[in-house]
Order: structure tokens, then sequence, then C-alpha cells
């Protein structure tokens, strides 16, 4: 080949790789790695950024949470009971200083083995929300009592001295006797407190635990966790078929004296905030007390059920 076509050849195969050395190279790019490592770096980057829209607050939308799949979806209020408030607290002795207690026997115990002895007592043995407006202690009644002195808290229990009778008949005395402790005590907490369960010995077809369980019921639903509460001891008590532990009791009815002790640590901590105003609020106008005492009177002879003599001895 003469030297001439050899140049010529030359030159023909110079151009054709200037004019193809960039088509090929853009093919090589398109195929390369690096650019689809660049272009995913790129994407990640762009989808990290708020656009103006995400980030602008939009009204009743809520936060978005991510899912188990890697996707979100908003986040709804919870329907679940709040169950860390606890409205009893823990209280020293001190709490009662300015308390009365209202009961049977069972409060004539806390009164004579127990260790609030700052506090005020109107009990007695057999002493039942039916006859209150008539049963006197120290020549008092519970009216002449409550409209004496003022306390900031007021304790209850009644009821189990007339469990043989018309449960609901005694829940609405007992309502009556709650309300005229709110009137005639108007600042004052009230302490609701379950009845003790008996021992199952004592168990017959009328005095049982579960009457007992349904009077308590119905002290319960009075309360409202606002001004009235409903407190039961049982559990420190009770065996476990839910009666009152053999070993801790001589007459299947009452707790020993030493278990007083135990009964006043419990109520110490299970007590709520009481505003100081009780202390110095006014007596109860009297009228009122004896329009109460009227109607309680006129409920009470028109029942014509007899009482449970058999345990109007507690």
């Amino acid at each position: 080949m003469s030297k001439l076509k050899q140049c010529i050849y030359t030159v023909i195969l110079l151009i054709t790789c200037f004019v193809a050395s960039p088509f090929i190279y853009k093919q090589i790019w398109n195929n390369s790695e690096i650019k689809k490592q660049k272009a995913a770096a790129k994407e990640t980057v762009a989808a990290t950024q708020p656009s103006e829209a995400s980030t602008a607050p939009q009204e009743g939308t809520t936060e978005a949470q991510p899912s188990s799949d890697g996707e979100t979806a908003p986040t709804e209020p919870s329907t679940e009971p709040d169950t860390s408030h606890n409205i009893f607290t823990a209280s020293g002795p001190e709490y009662f200083d300015d308390a009365l207690f209202i009961g049977d026997s069972r409060t004539v115990g806390i009164k004579l083995y127990g260790t609030l002895k700052n506090a005020d007592y109107f009990c007695d043995k057999g002493l039942m929300v039916s006859r209150i407006d008539d049963s006197t202690v120290d020549n008092m009644t519970a009216w002449d009592k409550l409209r004496k002195k003022q306390y900031a808290k007021i304790y209850v229990m009644l009821g189990v001295n007339e469990i043989g009778n018309d449960i609901e008949g005694t829940t609405a005395k007992y309502r009556r006797f709650i309300d005229g402790i709110k009137e005639a005590q108007p600042n004052a907490v009230i302490y609701l407190q379950a009845n003790l369960h008996v021992a199952s010995y004592k168990e017959d077809s009328v005095i049982n635990n579960e009457r007992i369980n349904t009077l308590n019921g119905n002290l319960q639903a009075m309360a409202d966790n606002s001004r009235i509460y409903y407190i039961d001891v049982n559990p420190v008590f009770d065996d476990e078929n839910g009666a009152l532990q053999a070993d801790i009791t001589s007459d299947g009815l009452h707790v020993l004296a030493r278990y007083y002790t135990d009964w006043c640590d419990w109520l110490c901590q299970n007590t709520v905030a009481v505003s100081p105003a009780a202390a110095t609020a006014p007596a109860a106008d009297n009228k009122s007390q004896t329009e109460y005492t009227s109607e309680a009177a006129e409920t009470t002879t028109s029942n014509k059920k007899p009482q449970n003599e058999e345990f109007s001895n507690l």
C-alpha cells in the first residue's frame, strides 16, 4: 500500500474516532455504577428535604408516626383510661385530729384500741342508721354532735346491724343520713367505710357476706370522689374466700384488739387532701336540720320491717 493511501486511511480513522467517541462515552456512562450511585444519592437528599407544603402546620391533623412497615400513619388519641392517678395518699395520725367517726361496735374498737386518739367519736354497740335520729351517745344524738363542732373529715360505718332487713330501704336511710351530714357539715369530706365482713362460720341465709357486699356496693355508688369517698378495709382482713379471717377474730364479727392498730395504719394510708376552710366554717342552721330529721322519722315509721335484733349488738 502506498504511503498516500495509508495517510488517507489514518485521517479517516481519526475522523471516525473523533465523531463516534462522544456517543460511545455516553453509552458507557449510562451503564456505569458511578452514575447509579450518584443518582441514588441525589434522590435520598431530595427525599429528606422538607417541601413548603410538608413543613407548614395543618389544622386538624395529627403528627405522623412510622408504622412497622416503614410507612407513616396519624397518631390517634389513646382511649385507655388513665390508671396512674390515685386519689388517695398517705397521712400521719394528725390528719384525724379534726375528724369525727360515726359507727357501731367496730368503730368502738377503733376508738378503744386504735391509734387515732385525737379524733372525736360518735359510736355505740348496736348503732343503726335507721335509728340514728333517736340514738344517743353521752346524752347527745348524732345531730347534736354534728351541730356542736365543725369537722374537716367525717367517717361513717353503719348498716351491718340492719343487714337482715331490706337492703334498699337501709340504703335509702343511709343516703338521707349522708345528705343530713353534708348539710350540717358543709365543708367536711365524708368517708363511707365499707362494712366489715364476717367469718364464714357466722354466715347464714340472712346474715352473710353476699348481703354485706350488696350494701357496701350501694354505699360505694354514693361516692363522688370529690366530697364523698368510699374506702374498703376488707382486703386487709379477708381470707381467700372474701370472709373475715378466722384467726384474727374471736367471735367472727370483730377483729381482735391488736388488729385495730393495723386498721388505723390502713386509714392513714388512704386519705385525701382537705381544705383548711372546714375548721373555720360556721355551724349549720338548726332549722334545716330539724326539717331533715322530720323527713327521716317519717320514713322510719312507715317502714314496718322488724329490725334484725340478732345483729343489733355490733
